[in-house]
């Protein structure tokens, strides 16, 4: 099952993501303890026997314009709010889903 994830705030999404299983980890190799963290931007995670994730953050709103030689014309516009995409081997009631997008900014980048 694939489900699209957006949400006001960062919190809102973490918690909805780690209610399916999903965090981020550093791991101290001295210790083998592992800390709970923020992912960065188009960082992946995945769980065996649950699926995969891949943290957005914001997503292009609109894109930047070019001019023939490449030149940059006007950055892009980012949106406020935070996306997550995931892909699950069975279901999951998020309740930060939205119905698949019809723009390709929301896939697997």
């Amino acid at each position: 099952m694939e489900y699209y994830l957006r949400a006001n705030t960062k919190e809102e999404l973490f918690s909805d993501l780690r209610s399916a299983g999903f965090e981020w980890y550093d791991y101290d190799e001295e210790t083998g303890e592992r800390t709970v963290r923020e992912p960065e931007n188009l960082e992946v995670t995945s769980v065996r026997d649950l699926g995969t994730c891949i943290y957005l953050e914001h997503i292009v709103k609109t894109p930047a314009e070019f001019d023939e030689e490449g030149n940059l014309i006007s950055q892009a516009v980012l949106t406020n709010d935070f996306h997550a995409n995931v892909t699950l081997i069975g279901e999951h009631d998020f309740s930060t889903a939205i119905e698949k997008p019809n723009s390709p900014k929301y896939g697997w980048q």
